[in-house]
């Protein structure tokens, strides 16, 4: 039995309807044992006369008791991962039933673009997780729901902000100044991962082609991510259930920089000021956690409901980061004319409050300050911070978080109605009207203490700022208009499935903002509620020869876009005799964002399934080959441009110039963008070819994909000439990107015995990139480009993009791990000499590849548990083949800085002979003439296994409890424990767009973090 089946109680527990009426015939007792096909019990399952109170759930040894029954009803039986069954009463008082196992579910409806289909009719890449999969645990939004659940979706949170978000890609880099990030809906609506609250969904679907996405167009290039919401069901008795966590978090790995004893045996430049401060411990504190989930679900014969409220509010590790999260969702369905028309209305809530801070600056200033300086002057909060302005960029960071006062609010409706009218069995057309209204206050205020109003007015003779701090206020505010119109048939008859879609969809999208700064204040009482208050928003009118100018630390700013997306869309699917399934879509789209010439687009896709077991020549192998599917698709998406008038000419206010004739100051104008009548969307082009298979009964399962996606059109700026051209840089469709992969899923069962069950699967990715172009006829640009870089003070370029190859890849100076008798890092030269690690060599003459920042393969890998009561899951991920920049130790593991260094800075390191490249037989530190640089030295290999989640749970035996259902208790771990060569603090990097540069670590981060929670679900 599958582990599944422990869950499936609370799902057959929705299922005991309440009778409508009672049965006035002979009634018996019947009882029985339900076991799998091999002879073990099934937990959970639920044994039920549909439309009757009358129904149990088998207990732990599969058996069940029913009293009055009708001698002449009918069982149903069902349970997660198990073929439904429906038998027939028949005056037996002693009924065992044996459940065939449906792992593969092949008859299950899956969510795909508007609509379902049979599992087993799928023809293209589409991945999909039930809820009762989901991973467990200190969950920020839906992505880490499904983290390591789909073979090629890549998930990355490489930062412990509680505000900080997730990182999702599939299948490669298909766009240069685009958005990477995969469409997502939310019951049919665009929106993000945070839209609903985790316990509020019901599944998520991911479709991975361009065959399953191409219904979706220009937004569908990324793949696309359905998230289906959890509803009431009819018939269903009220159905309550609370689910709640606590969380306690720390830094997953802490940065070993020096502390007072290295300053006191000089190991640093830095001078002995007599404390001992752990600057870290100043500015940290344990992350706390606490997630509440309340819902309430059921239903009629003509009425079904559901709604849902969850809170989440976190506190970070780094002090003055905190998020509050309150969501809430109801949905409500009506029924009329014996279901001829449905109703539907849903509405979704949500409200977001955070600080105003600035953690990542505050973490640097913490590992590079003074361990032996005082927070405060003279250790006195009464005499101020203690500040060494004198030192570049080397400022307080308690400073940094407590004078910074402010937060940002936001909140986010979407309404949504849709009216379904079935004349006929099986053609049903829908209409579904939506808004998503959304708008935020951001708020902040800078003292006269906070390092960068201070520095600008603190004086020797006061050692107090001249004036008062800064503060600022912006408004956002969205609004997104949806209607669809959709109309489809569904037909069955003999061997053969029908199913057809056309549909229209109109969307429009307007948003606005408007900022306001000042400072200079004549009382900091006000914070950011008295803008008009400070003195330095006022124009400072200098001589006529000189150019008038706002002052920086006051201004005031305002926005509005618009833009409008239509879509013609139709599909057909067609399957023959459960052997032979076909898919056709097709969507014409047209987007205001597009110049003239191309407001159209159209995408086509086809894809194509053959259910291999199906065929008779195969009978003779079911008993060990239990699935065998073969898919092939194509499809076409696309990108749209970020700007809504990316093909306009724009204009900017720039500067002032003096005007003669009116004496006055005049604000110049000037073009920022020309126009292009031909931009358009970006299209890939994808081929998939999948196999799905199953080895005895599902015992072992599992998919392969492989495809070849071409991109063509990327939009890149072009320099162009001046004049003609009013601006030295046009956007246009130009370049070429390919990105080919593999996607492998294995899952079984590898035991199962009465009381104890292990189920696992693994996933693994495999994807290359290659720029195929970024030049045509008309636009030209170099076939090369330095991309990537450091902060100053190295301030140098870390990658290189060459047309016909791959992106990602570092380009720098290669070195030697040893010094130089001068102790100076070595290099190697591209000619095979050695020289000293200087900045003159900071030329692309004498730099080289140095390996890729991206993962050659991304692998997860899940266990689950089950003894009797008891559950256990452990998720494992890991990534292969890239390599990383440490950037800590670029900046800090070196004795010429100013600040505070790493303790690897004091290892002695093996002297080589420049000329002979042998070793000396000494060791020495890195010398204080040694610059920073950007080398070899500080990429490491990245491979690393992490123990991503783990979670031990106990469900509660509640069959002779009258007010619960059901009743389980967690303890979960999140990024426990990682196993990797890489001595940084976490080697899963987030790669926003590896064009632009992957695996460089920033020093300035937030470090990820480790956290362990408590958690209950009941269900009443």
């Amino acid at each position: 039995m599958s582990i599944k089946s422990i869950f499936s109680a609370a799902a057959a527990g929705l299922m005991l309807l309440v009778a409508q009426g009672a049965y006035a015939q002979r009634t018996i007792n019947v009882s029985g044992t339900v076991t799998d096909p091999m002879g073990q019990p099934v937990i959970g399952a639920g044994v039920m006369i549909p439309g009757t109170p009358i129904g149990e759930i088998t207990d732990a040894d599969g058996k069940y008791s029913l009293k009055d029954v009708p001698e002449n009803a009918s069982l149903t039986i069902a349970a997660i991962g198990y073929v439904t069954q429906v038998v027939p009463v028949n005056g037996q008082k002693v009924i065992d039933v044996v459940l065939a196992e449906d792992i593969l579910a092949l008859d299950d409806a899956v969510v795909i673009g508007y609509g379902t289909q049979r599992k087993g009719d799928i023809t293209s890449a589409v991945a999909s997780v039930k809820s009762e999969e989901f991973l467990i645990g200190n969950i920020h939004d839906a992505s880490e729901l499904i983290r390591g659940k789909v073979a090629g979706l890549s998930i990355t949170k490489s930062s412990g902000d509680p505000n900080a978000g997730s990182t999702i890609r599939l299948r490669g880099v298909t766009t240069i100044n685009g958005d990477l990030t995969p469409l997502i809906l939310v019951d049919g609506v665009p929106g993000d991962m945070g839209t609903v609250a985790p316990e509020n969904i019901a599944d998520i679907t991911v479709l991975k082609d361009a065959s399953a996405a191409a219904i979706y167009g220009t937004r569908g290039a990324n793949g696309v991510i359905l998230i289906t919401t959890k509803t009431g069901r009819r018939e269903e008795s009220v159905t309550v259930n609370y689910s709640g966590y606590v969380s306690t978090s720390h830094f997953g790995k802490k940065a070993d920089f020096m502390d007072y004893h290295g300053i006191v045996d000089k190991l640093t430049a830095l001078p002995d000021d007599g404390y001992s401060t752990d600057w870290l411990g100043e500015i940290t504190r344990p992350g706390f956690t606490h997630n509440n989930s309340l819902s309430i679900s059921g239903g009629t014969k003509s009425t079904t409901y559901s709604g849902n409220i969850s809170y989440r509010g976190e506190q970070g590790v780094i002090k003055s980061t905190d998020s509050q999260d309150l969501k809430m969702g109801f949905d409500l369905s009506q029924y009329l004319f014996n279901d001829i028309l449905k109703i539907n209305l849903n509405i979704v809530k949500g409200l977001h409050k955070n600080s105003s801070a600035d953690p990542a600056y505050a973490y640097r200033q913490a590992l590079i300050r003074n361990p032996t300086s005082p927070v405060y002057v003279n250790n006195d909060p009464e005499q101020g911070y203690m500040e060494e302005f004198g030192r570049f960029q080397y400022y307080n960071p308690v400073s940094i978080l407590n004078e910074l006062t402010g937060d940002t609010q936001s909140e986010w409706t979407n309404l949504t109605g849709n009216i379904t009218l079935e004349p006929i069995k099986g053609w049903t057309t829908n209409l579904m009207l939506s808004t998503h209204r959304s708008n935020s206050m951001s708020e902040s205020y800078r003292s006269s203490y906070y390092y960068d109003n201070y520095k600008e007015w603190y004086t020797d003779e006061t050692k107090k700022p001249m004036y008062n701090g800064s503060a600022s206020k912006s408004q956002y505010n969205g609004r997104e208009d949806y209607l669809e119109i959709t109309s489809k048939y569904e037909h069955t008859w003999d061997k053969h499935r029908f199913s057809g879609m056309v549909g229209y969809s109109y969307n429009y999208n307007v948003y606005e903002g408007f900022g306001a700064s000042n400072s200079g204040f004549s009382s900091e009482k006000f914070l950011y509620n008295n803008l008009e208050n400070g003195r330095y928003a006022e124009l400072i009118e200098p001589d006529i020869t000189k150019q008038a100018t706002l002052k920086k630390y006051g201004g005031v700013s305002s926005y509005k876009n618009d833009n409008t997306l239509i879509g013609f869309f139709g599909r057909i699917s067609y399957g023959y005799d459960n052997r032979y399934n076909v898919l056709v879509s097709f969507r014409r789209e047209g987007s205001s964002k597009f110049g003239n010439n191309h407001k159209l687009g159209n995408f086509p896709s086809v894809s194509l399934g053959w259910n291999i077991m199906n065929e008779t020549f195969m009978s003779n192998t079911r008993d060990w080959l239990s699935n065998l599917k073969l898919r092939l698709g194509w499809g076409m998406t696309g990108i749209i441009p970020g700007s809504s008038y990316a093909s306009l000419v724009a204009y900017e206010y720039s500067g002032k110039f003096y005007n003669p004739v009116s004496g006055n100051w005049e604000k110049a104008l000037r073009a920022s963008q020309n126009p292009n009548l031909e931009i358009g969307w970006e299209t890939s082009s994808e081929f998939n070819v999948g196999v799905d298979f199953g080895f005895w009964n599902g015992r072992l399962y599992g998919s392969v994909d492989v495809y070849d996606k071409t991109t063509t059109g990327l939009l890149y700026w072009f320099d162009v000439p001046l004049p003609p051209n009013k601006f030295n840089a046009t956007l246009a469709n130009v370049g070429i990107m390919n990105n080919k992969g593999f996607e492998i899923l294995l899952g079984g069962i590898p035991v199962q015995t009465r009381n104890f069950e292990w189920t696992s699967t693994l996933t693994m990715s495999h994807n290359a990139n290659k720029l195929v172009s970024l030049s045509n006829d008309l636009y030209q640009t170099s076939e090369w480009m330095n991309v990537g870089g450091i902060s100053d003070p190295v301030s140098v370029s870390t990658h290189r993009v060459v047309v016909g190859e791959a992106t990602g890849r570092f380009w720098g100076l290669k070195s030697i791990h040893g010094v130089s008798s001068n102790g100076k890092w070595i290099i190697e030269l591209p000619d095979g000499t050695w020289a000293e690690a200087t900045t003159e060599y900071n030329d692309d003459q004498y730099r080289q590849w140095l390996g890729s920042g991206v993962p050659s393969l991304i692998f997860s890998w899940g266990n689950h548990f089950r003894y009797k009561g008891f559950d256990l899951n452990i998720q494992l991920a890991g990534a292969l083949g890239f390599v990383i920049l440490n950037n800590q130790r670029l900046f800090y593991q070196n004795n010429s800085i100013q600040y505070n260094r790493l303790k690897s800075a004091a290892t002695e390191l093996p002297v080589y002979d420049l000329e002979t490249k042998q070793p000396t037989g000494e060791y020495k530190k890195l010398g204080t003439g040694q610059t920073q640089m950007f080398i070899s030295e500080f990429l490491e290999r990245g491979d690393y296994l992490k123990i991503d989640n783990i979670t031990l749970g106990y469900t509660f035996n509640t069959k002779n409890v009258k007010l619960i259902k059901d009743a389980r208790i967690y303890v979960s771990a999140n990024n426990l424990f990682c196993l990797t060569g890489y001595s940084g603090l976490d080697p899963e990097i987030e790669n926003s767009n590896p064009f632009w540069g992957a695996g460089i670590d920033d020093r300035d981060k937030y470090p990820t973090i480790r956290s362990i929670s408590f958690g209950v679900n009941l269900t009443f």
